[in-house]
């Protein structure tokens, strides 16, 4: 599975939105996972998805979801005649991409591939006309209750495993001119990074997100029961996040929150991996530097100030620290974006 990774930077580039038109040289898009949330609404063309095993067939209007560490692929349809949503007859090894030779793009300052063939495919036909908007996001960027997050990405992984059919939304069933138009906003939001962009785009991905949660519980999934079920067992663990957001002001131990939830380091450890796909650290992180973020956007507090109101052990910490991730210092970021 390492083979088909495709990179992706959740503290830099949390939120991903764009249009994309199908080239020879951009499409089909081969095999890959990776750690975000993907969501394709089709607008032209016939394209056949796959995540999974499963095959969907979709036509302008309909929407995929595509789940964090699920291997996926998009491709003009091979076979037509087939209705909408999920194929029945097909698996995604008998799809033509997963039985090609073409090679990926490498990425190899991250060990990772892009899901585009190194030198083409020839898979296009000239008379096809495929375009669709894409939204890829960690959840931790959505400016939103910590409990959503967590029902919602369990719900996504329950729904596609209890029945493939949920990840696909067929037009009928969504409200197309009101799709279109949050994803025409959150591409217009990402390209120009005007004030407040990430508030807004947090909101649209959050009404968009419960309109398919509507949709799971109207088609009779039972949230309480998917919650149950895909507990920890540990309700401790199961809050922890949200602890974390209250207190990443303070000093925090990963050794010292595995002690909280009653596990070991280990264990702790490689359950907050599978459940939020980045580590503990690496989440403490992503809080604090947000935290810091949004003071150098609002504010014109100094450093010192800003490094004990987030949670570094001092201001030198907080520089290190945020030139590494950020790739500028804190105050070349403000002159840039922030404060004036």
């Amino acid at each position: 599975m390492q083979s088909l990774f495709e990179y992706t930077d959740g503290l830099n580039h949390p939120m991903e939105a764009f249009h994309h038109s199908a080239l020879p040289w951009n499409f089909p898009i081969l095999p890959h996972w990776h750690y975000f949330i993907e969501i394709i609404y089709l607008l032209e063309g016939t394209v056949e998805a796959t995540c999974g095993h499963s095959v969907y067939t979709l036509f302008p209007g309909d929407l995929i979801i595509f789940c964090p560490q699920k291997v996926h692929s998009l491709n003009v349809l091979q076979e037509p005649g087939f209705p909408s949503g999920l194929n029945p007859q097909k698996t995604a090894d008998m799809t033509c991409l997963f039985s090609s030779v073409a090679e990926p793009k490498r990425d190899m300052r991250h060990n990772a591939i892009y899901p585009v063939a190194a030198n083409g495919m020839g898979e296009l036909k000239k008379e096809a006309s495929i375009s669709y908007q894409v939204l890829k996001f960690d959840l931790n960027f959505l400016n939103t209750d910590n409990n959503f997050k967590t029902q919602f990405s369990k719900t996504l992984l329950y729904a596609f495993e209890n029945d493939p059919k949920n990840i696909y939304f067929p037009a009928e069933a969504l409200q197309s001119g009101s799709v279109a138009d949050l994803m025409n906003n959150c591409i217009y939001e990402m390209n120009h990074q005007k004030y407040g962009y990430d508030i807004v785009v947090s909101s649209l991905v959050s009404t968009l997100l419960t309109s398919l949660m509507r949709i799971w519980l109207d088609n009779g999934l039972k949230l309480n029961e998917i919650l149950k079920n895909t507990s920890s067992g540990n309700r401790s663990f199961d809050e922890i996040t949200q602890y974390i957001d209250h207190h990443y002001n303070e000093t925090l131990r990963v050794q010292q929150l595995a002690s909280q939830c009653n596990m070991s380091y280990s264990h702790f450890a490689k359950l907050f991996r599978k459940t939020y796909n980045q580590s503990c650290k690496e989440y403490i992180e992503f809080i604090r530097i947000n935290k810091v973020l949004e003071l150098l956007r609002l504010t014109n507090l100094d450093l010192t100030y800003i490094s004990q109101e987030t949670g570094f052990a001092d201001c030198s910490h907080l520089i290190r620290t945020f030139k590494r991730k950020k790739g500028i210092t804190p105050k070349q970021w403000r002159k840039k974006y922030g404060y004036r």
